[in-house]
């Protein structure tokens, strides 16, 4: 088996409303993140965001993140359940943002 091309971490936010999404947007969250993991920035079901922030969108729930290429790592920094013509606000995606950044102080 190929190594993978990013390592999935997660933000303790992101963990915590991971375990309150239903299970079925659950399995298909993970399984995005899962072949983000392997195939890398070719991934099709991505999209850049404002605030240097992506989302892996599959259906009726995304992930929010941020990657490293240096690390070969994505930071995981929240998950929405949405309609797919809903966006995220706003004051959502700043405070994904302050989750990450407090994420990196930590880890330094």
């Amino acid at each position: 088996m190929a190594d993978k091309k990013f390592k999935a971490e997660y933000v303790p936010e992101a963990l915590e409303q991971l375990r309150e999404l239903p299970p079925e947007y659950v399995d298909r969250i993970l399984e995005a993140i899962g072949i983000f993991e392997e195939v890398g920035t070719e991934y099709k079901n991505i999209n850049s965001l404002s605030y240097d922030l992506y989302e892996i969108k599959p259906s009726g729930v995304r992930a929010y993140f941020r990657y490293d290429k240096e690390r070969r790592r994505i930071i995981i920094v929240g998950f929405i359940c949405l309609k797919t013509t809903q966006k995220a606000p706003p004051r959502y995606m700043k405070q994904a943002v302050r989750n990450i950044e407090r994420y990196l102080q930590e880890m330094e």
